[in-house]
């Protein structure tokens, strides 16, 4: 049998609860010729079996449906899948989605940014931590109080921006680094999240390393650099010499408040 699919079509997958908002994504998706839908589902139960039948290269997912939500339908799939988020929440709850997925769609779904989220999809089933920068004028800015979307093969779940003591570059990609020195895999460049950053309380201190500040607890001198030590946790980051400068340059003029142990300086732990 011959493939009517075109030699490089992206396999896409719609998920809602709306019979006709499916009908209407369908629709605009006949557009691109390159699009092929291979599946539809209206609940959670019905958008785990048709991921895991038809494999596709990409998911459009609903956030809320009955029984559960579009995170739901993520949590356990061991599938490298790209993920387009159509939502009706507002801009607020839209900066907790970004981070982590290809793009984001606000129903009603404006043709403009479908095409943007088109062209971000990646053919052939390819990982789906691929670098995928943010280059445009109306990415929204991050602030401290906001979620970052979090995905790996048994769950989807969110961290508070605030809590991530600092991200690095990772090959490819960049990791967070939270409480325990625990760290996720994300799938935007160090420059992407510095351009979304609040800044202060992040800080650049070299090509691959941000640092949050605010979770600075305190530094220990060591013979080329620094070991930062962060509030959550008892995190800790070793920095060469220049990213030591650049450290400590930053805290000048600050308190250093009082020293807990010998060769142990910066900010006293909470108590």
């Amino acid at each position: 049998m011959v493939s009517n699919e075109p030699m490089t079509s992206i396999r896409v997958v719609i998920i809602d609860d709306e019979p006709l908002a499916r009908e209407n994504m369908r629709d605009l998706l006949s557009a691109y010729p390159e699009v092929v839908v291979v599946g539809e589902a209206a609940t959670v139960p019905q958008a785990r079996e048709v991921l895991k039948k038809a494999k596709p290269d990409a998911v459009f997912l609903d956030i809320q449906m009955p029984g559960g939500t579009g995170f739901d339908v993520l949590s356990g799939l061991d599938l490298p899948l790209q993920v387009v988020f159509v939502t009706a929440y507002d801009a607020y709850a839209i900066r907790a989605f970004q981070v982590n997925a290809v793009d984001y769609l606000l129903k009603p779904i404006d043709r403009d940014l479908l095409a943007r989220a088109v062209a971000r999809l990646t053919a052939g089933n390819l990982p789906a931590f691929g670098d995928t920068a943010d280059e445009d004028a109306d990415v929204l800015p991050f602030r401290l109080s906001d979620d970052v979307l979090v995905s790996d093969k048994e769950r989807s779940f969110f961290i508070r921006l605030k809590t991530i003591v600092a991200i690095r570059a990772y090959r490819n990609y960049t990791e967070a680094i939270v409480a325990q020195n625990q760290t996720y895999l994300f799938r935007r460049n160090l420059k992407s999240w510095q351009a979304r950053l609040p800044i202060p309380p992040f800080l650049r201190l070299d090509r691959s390393l941000l640092i949050n500040t605010d979770q600075v607890s305190g530094w220990r001198s060591r013979d080329r650099g620094v070991e930062v030590v962060f509030q959550e946790g008892g995190a800790f980051i070793s920095l060469g010499r220049s990213a030591a400068e650049r450290f400590k340059k930053s805290f000048a003029g600050q308190s250093a408040g009082a020293r807990e142990e010998v060769a142990f300086e910066g900010r006293p732990k909470p108590t």
